[in-house]
């Protein structure tokens, strides 16, 4: 993209010198990259010039519906960058909110001051969820990496306390939706509380569904966030 060509054959790798492999030392810029090389076998034939063209784009964001009104939500990973402002772009977000039960109070919170959320909640992440009132259904779009394997990072663990927690809705394998016996697996949990923004409704969701009433829903759902009621500690694999 920058008009620059490089000679990138001794950063490629070969196990038997016909399928040959290239990986990046550092990060490419975004935009169009051509490929051009020439071939010679042992007996010194040479092959034609080829080019194959690839381009390099921007990671998708990953997008978290927002309604008018008081939203309950959460992101389904970690952010590349969680600084609140970083994740929350939109300037019709007028206030965040969240229930962390470690620090003193239990709420942080951070308003709108002109360009910026200002307050004592300063970071976004995938382990808490979020109370977040906008002007409009401007949606959410972060920067989600996702977890690897291989890399030097454990899978997330979301401790919860013995009371009211609030939850958010964390997954490895980019579901939409899954069992929330499945999701709480382990944890002595009494019920949980989605909110629907657009009716301005509450929802129950109870341990062992097959006995619940037919008016409680069933599984948690990507991208938003939950009240969870727990007789004891415990923590949530997801």
């Amino acid at each position: 993209p920058a008009g620059v060509t490089s000679d990138i054959l001794a950063e490629m790798t070969t196990t038997d010198n016909k399928a040959f492999y290239y990986k990046p030392l550092t990060a490419l810029a975004y935009g169009e990259y051509k490929l051009t090389f020439v071939a010679t076998d042992v007996a010194e034939n040479k092959s034609a010039e080829k080019s194959y063209k690839v381009t390099i784009k921007e990671r998708a964001k990953t997008s978290v519906a927002i309604t008018p009104g008081w939203n309950l939500v959460s992101l389904p990973g970690e952010p590349a960058d969680n600084a609140i402002n970083s994740v929350v772009t939109s300037t019709q977000v007028q206030t965040v909110l969240t229930y962390d039960p470690s620090t003193p109070g239990g709420w942080l919170t951070a308003v709108r001051d002109g360009d910026a959320l200002v307050g004592t909640l300063t970071t976004i992440d995938a382990s808490h969820a979020y109370w977040v009132q906008s002007n409009n259904s401007d949606p959410i779009k972060t920067d989600i990496p996702g977890y690897q394997g291989g890399v030097a990072q454990v899978p997330p663990a979301i401790t919860i306390v013995a009371g009211w927690n609030l939850i958010p809705a964390v997954t490895l394998t980019g579901a939409a939706s899954w069992d929330a016996d499945v999701y709480l697996y382990g944890v002595d949990w009494v019920k949980a509380k989605s909110w629907d923004a657009a009716a301005e409704t509450w929802a129950d969701i109870l341990p062992d569904f097959a006995t619940a009433p037919d008016t409680s829903d069933t599984n948690i759902v990507s991208g938003k966030g939950y009240w969870l009621y727990a007789n004891a500690a415990g923590v949530i694999i997801p």
